[in-house]
């Protein structure tokens, strides 16, 4: 195979030679809108608004993504996370494996497919 240049979209994808890291996406300017939104909001209450909704990992489904160590580390810390509920976004190659291991250590997380960062869903 021959190849002028390589394009990796993170720094975090194997290096090879001619390769450049070239993020083609940018960011969602809704999700910049949902930000401005919240932080104005945040202002008119006085500062004190809280995420209400519990905590959520967002990400295509592949082990490279870190969803090894996110699991790792909510396994080392269950006894203090009791009570802690974790909603998890993505869908990947490595669904079924990451939903066992999760399953496999009985960890409070509740797996959906994925979406936005932006999704309505996630902000009400």
């Amino acid at each position: 195979m021959f190849s002028i240049q390589v394009l990796r979209l993170s720094a975090a994808t194997q290096d090879l030679p001619k390769s450049v890291i070239c993020n083609v996406h940018g960011v969602n300017p809704k999700f910049l809108e949902i930000g401005e939104r919240m932080a104005a909001a945040d202002k008119e209450e006085g500062g004190d608004q809280k995420f209400s909704k519990g905590a959520y990992f967002l990400g295509k489904m592949v082990w490279a993504k870190g969803y090894r160590e996110l699991i790792e580390l909510l396994a080392k810390q269950k006894q203090d996370l009791n009570g802690f509920k974790l909603d998890v976004y993505g869908n990947g190659e490595d669904a079924h494996e990451v939903q066992s291991a999760a399953k496999s250590l009985d960890l409070n997380v509740n797996f959906m497919k994925g979406r936005d960062h932006a999704d309505d869903s996630l902000h009400g």
